[in-house]
């Protein structure tokens, strides 16, 4: 995580920044994540202000107020050369901003409200007890202007005993990260997980995709190009917020690789998830002499979405657990599999369908979590199609979704003898209380 602090001497004006547009109109769905007890009241259930900001300010300044009352109205670190003009109450106001490294991934509100907990603790501003002595609220955008999910922090450094001292706290702001990085495991999960070390990507790529995406699904009464900036930005802003082709292909070429047992296994894997791979030959050999697959050096994904969009990604922009060698260590390598292997690259490059029909992959143990979960959300997919829906219109509706799902489970191999439990997760979605399918 990256945390960047500053001071200030306006709560008020800071409160209308964290609930406002910002400087770019770059916010989008301003909410309270969690606060000091004595500032929950200044909001509502939804994270919206219940309160007029003049009203959050004055709520926020109680404490700073008390101080004041006993002639201790400045800051430990306001009282000297920092503030020769010895005014009252100046930078008592701490923001500190937690992000996200951009790419790496997306919490949810529980997530920072734990990490904004843990993080106040380890800055001593809430204590080990989880008593609170200080002020302070927690406030989430969606993705700034680079692509990082974060949440702003503002504390009142005006505390019940004495003010809280900011000695070093930039230095203890970084060993905090540092330390919940090693040992929440939410944060070590966006670590295993995309991040940029894996998954290589600008951020103007995903921005530009963004915009044509959020142009292409747009149904609003007003044509696109008479929308005024800040509702255009709000709309890419929430396309960008949760999707990102790359990071999508990454994921889904990760689990095939780990799944697969062997070279052609996973261009097998990976043709039936809807990608094109093509194979990078070797520097001299041409695709007529292409016959071993040491002579195959990497490889490029072509993903295209729904709705026409298409990217195309080499194994160095997945990242180096995903590149050829890496992945070929734990693959079998004996004669059988080389051939086949051959056969299958040739198959793809010539867009022909896998030489194997039969592989590892399609036998029910080797079903991967992956296969599972795109089984699963097809099967609420279908279920959500469903709702509001009666006569014609729903025995439609449940011959696609099921069609679809017939296409899926010939897919994965998925036959008669799959288990009884295991088809009961897919099927339930659409039964009654009687078990009965709607």
């Amino acid at each position: 995580m990256i945390p960047k602090i500053s001071r200030g001497s306006n709560p008020v004006g800071l409160v209308k920044y964290l609930f406002g547009k910002g400087r770019h109109n770059e916010h989008s769905n301003q909410h309270l994540v969690c606060a000091s007890g004595d500032m929950l009241a200044a909001f509502g259930l939804d994270g919206r202000p219940a309160e007029s900001f003049a009203r959050i300010g004055e709520r926020f300044d109680r404490r700073y107020r008390v101080r004041a009352s006993k002639d201790d109205p400045f800051p430990k670190d306001r009282r000297g050369k920092y503030n020769p003009e010895r005014v009252p109450g100046k930078d008592r106001v701490w923001h500190c901003s937690l992000s996200i490294k951009a790419g790496q991934g997306i919490l949810s509100d529980m997530e920072w409200d734990a990490i904004v907990r843990d993080y106040l603790k380890r800055m001593n501003i809430i204590q080990e007890d989880g008593r609170e002595t200080m002020s302070w609220v927690a406030v989430r955008h969606g993705l700034s202007r680079n692509g990082n999910d974060h949440v702003h922090l503002m504390v009142q450094l005006a505390g019940d005993d004495e003010w809280y001292n900011t000695y070093d706290d930039r230095k203890h702001a970084q060993r905090s990260c540092r330390g919940m990085e090693r040992e929440r495991p939410e944060l070590i999960e966006l670590d295993r997980t995309v991040i940029d070390s894996k998954a290589r990507f600008k951020y103007e790529e995903w921005r530009r995709w963004a915009e044509w995406k959020a142009h292409d699904e747009y149904d609003g009464v007003r044509p696109w190009d008479v929308l005024d900036p800040a509702e255009r930005t709000r709309l890419i802003a929430r396309v960008a917020a949760s999707t990102m082709p790359r990071h999508h292909v990454c994921r889904v070429v990760e689990a095939c690789a780990k799944a697969s047992h062997s070279e052609d296994e996973f261009i097998r894997r990976v043709r039936r998830e809807g990608f094109n791979i093509d194979p990078r030959l070797r520097k001299g050999v041409a695709k007529g002499s292409f016959d071993a697959p040491e002579q195959v050096v990497g490889y490029r994904i072509t993903w295209r979405s729904e709705d026409g969009w298409t990217e195309r990604f080499s194994a160095f922009d997945l990242g180096d657990d995903l590149r050829l060698a890496s992945l070929r260590q734990d693959w079998m390598r004996d004669p059988r599999s080389k051939a086949l292997a051959v056969q299958e690259w040739r198959a793809s490059m010539e867009n022909r369908p896998p030489v194997v029909s039969d592989g590892m992959e399609r036998r029910l143990e080797n079903l991967s979590t992956h296969d599972m979960e795109r089984l699963i959300d097809e099967a609420f997919h279908i279920a959500k199609s469903l709702e509001n829906k009666s006569g014609d219109e729903y025995t439609q509706a449940m011959r696609d979704g099921l069609r679809t799902f017939d296409r899926l489970r010939e897919r994965y191999g998925l036959d008669d003898s799959i288990p009884a439990n295991m088809m009961q997760s897919f099927v339930s979605p659409f039964e009654n209380n009687e078990g009965v399918v709607r």
